[in-house]
């Protein structure tokens, strides 16, 4: 049996609301081709601050094997969880609902691809969470893995 160890991880943020990747929909043009749209609009301008961040925290090439994943979705409480002095309300949830965790992490892995890693593929482990916080954001750790 192989024992699996890592090399230095990389950790970093990206500041705004994650997006997720959703379903896509499909779309004929006037030449009779059908092309495959996102439903979010999102998602393309936030895939893009998550690959300029992982460009920045990143040095070198990307992995060549495995990689392990770690990120926590930050969301701003709706102002509805909030009395008016500020207070939490009861019942108020103590975690985020929407949107679903599985699609904010296909989101984010496809923005690390070709600069993390060659390909999602290679991530093994992946660990992900949903929380309140002051501002939204995303942080995220990056940890090449060794056989």
């Amino acid at each position: 049996m192989h024992s699996i160890t890592s090399s230095a991880p990389i950790e970093f943020t990206v500041p705004g609301d994650a997006a997720p990747q959703g379903s896509k929909r499909a779309v004929r043009l006037r030449n009779g081709r059908t092309v495959l749209l996102e439903s979010s609009k999102r998602l393309k301008p936030w895939r893009a601050l998550v690959s300029l961040a992982a460009a920045e925290a990143w040095q070198g090439p990307p992995c060549a094997g495995a990689v392990a994943i770690g990120l926590a979705f930050v969301f701003v409480r709706p102002k509805s969880h909030l009395t008016t002095k500020g207070a939490l309300r009861a019942g108020a949830p103590s975690h985020p609902g929407k949107p679903d965790i599985d699609k904010l992490c296909r989101g984010v892995l496809d923005g690390l691809t070709g600069i993390v890693y060659g390909d999602d593929a290679q991530v093994v482990a992946l660990v992900a969470t949903k929380e309140y916080g002051e501002t939204a954001h995303t942080r995220i750790k990056a940890t090449p893995l060794t056989a």
